[in-house]
């Protein structure tokens, strides 16, 4: 009920009218789970966009190793408080309250997880997030996130273009409310995108 009422505030910044599922969570977290059973599997920089009250958060701590890092940025204050009362005694977790667009770490990372209403957002804020998102990746890396099946296409003609450049995996999840359809990108960079990547980058 809290959530809903939270949703109804503000539909820009919460995507649902129920947090996601244990089974969206888990299937968003496969990909992390394959890269940690190679037993020369580097430390790895994750990076939660949009945690709300902490579904996906959780899976992926049940996976961190203590040489990994986690950082987790949420704009929603109220979510913010709830995720930091779960994990700021976690000695690898960092949670950031800011705007996805003002967040500026020091590194890259190995796995970008999202939770954004993009079917809300403004096509320009879209490109931006998606455009910060690319940028934020380290030189191989994967981007999971899920959309609504009540959204039949994609609304941002750039989300879409991302979609179809990298995708290398697309499950649906139907134990979710509403059933959902979860992406796996996988960026490898060229030398060209080493630097900054814009919409002109992809195709």
């Amino acid at each position: 009920m809290e959530h809903l009422l939270y949703f109804l505030k503000d539909l820009k910044q919460v995507g649902a009218v129920a947090p996601s599922s244990k089974f969206l969570a888990k299937d968003l977290v496969t990909q992390l789970k394959e890269k940690l059973t190679d037993a020369n599997c580097k430390p790895l920089n994750i990076l939660e966009v949009g945690a709300g009250t902490g579904s996906l958060t959780k899976q992926i701590a049940k996976l961190l190793r203590p040489q990994d890092s986690l950082d987790i940025v949420e704009i929603h204050k109220k979510f913010y408080q709830i995720i930091g009362s779960k994990y700021r005694l976690n000695d690898n977790i960092r949670i950031h309250h800011a705007d996805i667009l003002n967040f500026h770490p020091q590194k890259k990372y190995d796995f970008v997880f999202s939770s954004l209403p993009y079917e809300n957002m403004p096509e320009e804020i879209t490109k931006q997030i998606w455009e910060k998102k690319l940028n934020l990746c380290s030189t191989k890396a994967y981007i999971s996130y899920f959309k609504y099946l009540k959204f039949g296409d994609f609304k941002s003609d750039f989300e879409e273009s991302i979609v179809n450049t990298y995708k290398h995996n697309k499950k649906i999840v139907f134990l979710n409310i509403p059933p959902a359809k979860i992406y796996t990108l996988e960026i490898n960079k060229t030398d060209k995108e080493q630097g900054t990547i814009k919409s002109s980058n992809v195709a």
